[in-house]
């Protein structure tokens, strides 16, 4: 798998659409979506947004086709989870399907970001409104990524693998907070007219 991933980096910018679009469909490949996109970025400063945007196309793409998965498998796609994780989770999506999901994209590994999108298909949450949570989620985690790598060089990794779990928990408390906060803004407005 390792020869593999080398032969779609050497593609470039297609190379790492198709190395997004594989990972989140369920294909593991070593390394990963996020050691490319900053490769890429710090070989090629000037394009880091495109680099982050073609990461998080394919990644959503790969995501639609295991939230497929979910969609048409149903019990069968999700019965091989542990039963309380798929318990949790299935929760956690029906109680607020776009929240669950945007921490999913932007949690760091282990977390397990595929149980939540096959959830997803599973409970039904609707195709559109998933593809677009999971598309804004990876854009911004993979463009915090390419900008990294643009700032700090080959010293980029390094510094996400040390203080991913930090970003990641302000960033899924930033999209809580966001959430949070409009959804206070439309029960008062709510309040007022009624």
């Amino acid at each position: 798998m390792d020869g593999f991933r080398d032969s779609l980096l050497a593609l470039g910018l297609p190379g790492l659409f198709l190395i997004a679009l594989l990972d989140s469909a369920g294909v593991p490949l070593p390394g990963g979506v996020d050691i490319v996109l900053m490769l890429l970025s710090w070989q090629q400063p000037s394009l880091f947004v495109v680099v982050a945007l073609t990461a998080a196309l394919g990644s959503t793409i790969g995501c639609l086709a295991l939230y497929r998965v979910g969609r048409t498998g149903g019990e069968m796609a999700v019965r091989r989870l542990d039963p309380e994780r798929r318990r949790w989770v299935t929760n956690k999506v029906r109680e607020n399907d776009i929240l669950a999901m945007l921490v999913a994209v932007l949690a760091p590994p282990p977390f397990p970001t595929k149980v939540f999108v096959l959830v997803a298909g599973f409970v039904g949450m609707p195709w559109p409104r998933f593809a677009a949570t999971v598309f804004a989620g990876r854009l911004l985690r993979f463009t915090g990524e390419a900008y990294l790598a643009v700032r700090l060089g080959d010293a980029a990794f390094d510094t996400l693998q040390r203080y991913y779990p930090l970003i990641g928990a302000g960033l899924a408390v930033g999209v809580v907070t966001f959430l949070a906060v409009k959804w206070l803004r439309k029960r008062r407005a709510i309040n007022a007219t009624g």
